[in-house]
């Protein structure tokens, strides 16, 4: 009887919809662009592949460092228009520059657009079912590195276009994401979470409750929607997405819920907050409480009291240290998200690129560098894909990590030894790429469940550091492991990189010095 009362995303699975085909094509977009610059990074600067890296990962990082402290300044709308004309400026930059220096500038454009663009999405889905919207935006950000490198290989490669004109077809995906995000998106659902708060705060008895949940369970539903900030159009902050779900609440308030009688001398609804909601239902409580025992009502105390000392302090109105501190709580799904990328890329970076059948040869070093890349491209989809159908644990989150590091010591070890030294291999890539991918779509979707539903939006923007963190480490590692592993295998030193060549010019001149 109760599961009929509850909202749709609470109770059924997941359904083809709208909100399905968004969230999962925002993911695409976003991530595509990042794609293709890095598999035309040969066209881009044959010689300096690794500044393509560096361009294509630290403005990513610098954004999200930074998005915990300004992103409650800026709405929605303006981050993803943002996102759009970055795509562009991306594409046509590097299409359109006649020197490596500008095409870098691109490169950095596009870096810039995929933090933004990551960070906003992922706050974006708290204010959805977040664990399926986080899946949903997961598993086409793993499409993305497939549909990437295809789309580069089947219009460059395959069709002979130049690269130039595979770029400026790319603009397509700029006004797609546009369209996706005004037209595809609906506005987030809150009646039934009001509809619920009411029916719970007004029932005669728990009997109906699912076992285990009290009145106080709606309250803390009711709290999950104190995302959208409603209280912040006063302040001319409010985003066209938040200002409908606003108007669907103003819309389909129930005349018989006090939060949506007219307020005012005017006798105008205004657009109530939660907080009014709660504040509405807590009026209530004590007539309900009557027929509770004395183990709910204290429990149900206990509760009010918790979820009104969290909601007088709103992630909006927190000063510059207490967001760091709260960044910082995130730290048992932060370290995860930076081990197993920092473990992941430094494998493709490193060990992938000095693998070879033989080694020194560098079409045989391309050829096992490419299947790599396209069965970790395979194991990451697959796996961020994922969300709905397994939930890990914290503990099995700390857990994959490890096993990628690992698979990075057994990696080294094969371009080192060469102890196994087939096709085979790519048999461990493939296993990367879930794990990659796996740890991406479980922190996210732990955070959604373990953090303060107020400070969830918050949350998941700041946690998105943490694959570009990983990323930037490996960078640098990378570099390491390949001109060591190429030393060792004696390849010819015209098969390293020049931005490889850079390092260990700078590296012989800073030794020099000393």
């Amino acid at each position: 009887m109760w599961s009929k009362l509850l909202p749709h995303y609470v109770r059924t699975p997941m359904k083809f919809g709208a909100e399905t085909v968004a969230f999962w094509l925002l993911g695409l977009l976003n991530n595509s662009v990042y794609v293709i610059m890095i598999a035309g990074a040969n066209d881009i600067s044959s010689g300096a592949v690794g500044l393509v890296y560096f361009c294509a990962v630290f403005p990513a990082l610098l954004v999200k460092l930074s998005a915990p402290y300004w992103f409650h300044l800026i709405s929605y709308d303006v981050r993803m228009t943002v996102v759009a004309v970055m795509m562009t400026g991306s594409y046509l930059t590097v299409a359109y520059g006649r020197h490596m220096s500008w095409q870098l500038l691109g490169v950095t454009f596009a870096a810039f657009q995929g933090g933004l663009g990551e960070a906003s999405t992922l706050a974006l889905c708290s204010l959805y079912d977040s664990r399926r919207a986080l899946t949903l935006w997961s598993s086409g950000t793993g499409f993305a590195g497939v549909a990437g490198y295809t789309w580069v290989a089947v219009l460059h490669l395959w069709l002979g276009f130049t690269f130039r004109t595979t770029l400026l077809l790319a603009n397509v995906t700029s006004v797609a994401w546009l369209f996706i995000y005004h037209k595809v998106l609906p506005p987030p659902n809150l009646e039934a979470i009001s509809q619920l708060h009411t029916l719970t705060s007004r029932s005669e008895s728990t009997s109906d409750l699912p076992q285990g949940t009290t009145a106080s369970a709606a309250d803390r539903l009711a709290a999950d929607a104190s995302l959208l900030g409603l209280e912040a159009e006063s302040k001319g902050r409010l985003s066209r997405r938040q200002k409908d779900a606003a108007d669907s609440l103003e819309t389909a308030g129930s005349h018989n819920s006090p939060a949506w009688q007219p307020n005012g001398a005017n006798g105008m609804t205004r657009r109530a907050s939660w907080l009014d909601l709660d504040h509405a239902a807590s009026s209530e409580q004590p007539s309900n409480a009557a027929l509770l025992g004395d183990e709910e009502r204290g429990r149900m105390s206990t509760d009010g009291d918790a979820a009104t000392s969290s909601r007088q302090q709103r992630p909006e109105d927190m000063a510059w240290g207490e967001r760091l501190v709260q960044t910082v709580k995130l730290w048992p799904y932060l370290v995860p998200l930076v081990a197993v990328y920092f473990a992941e890329y430094a494998m493709q970076t490193g060990t992938w690129t000095a693998i070879g059948f033989p080694v020194t040869d560098p079409a045989a070093r391309h050829r096992f560098y490419a299947a790599s890349n396209w069965c970790y491209q395979l194991g990451v989809f697959v796996s961020r894909s994922s969300g709905l159908a397994y939930q890990a644990t914290v503990p099995v989150l700390w857990l994959m990590p490890a096993l990628q590091l690992l698979l990075l010591l057994f990696f080294m070890s094969v371009a080192v030894s060469h102890w196994i030294y087939n096709w085979v291999l790519l048999a461990p890539c493939l296993m990367t790429g879930l794990l990659g991918g796996a740890v991406y779509v479980n922190a996210f979707t732990l955070i959604s469940r373990h953090v303060d539903p107020l400070m969830r939006e918050f949350s998941l923007a700041a946690a998105s550091l943490g694959d570009s963190l990983g990323i930037a480490f490996a960078d640098v590692a990378g570099v390491l492991i390949q001109v060591s592993a190429y030393s060792l295998a004696s390849c010819d030193e015209t098969s390293a990189t020049y931005f490889d060549s850079w390092i260990r010019r700078r590296l012989g001149k800073v030794l020099h010095c000393q």
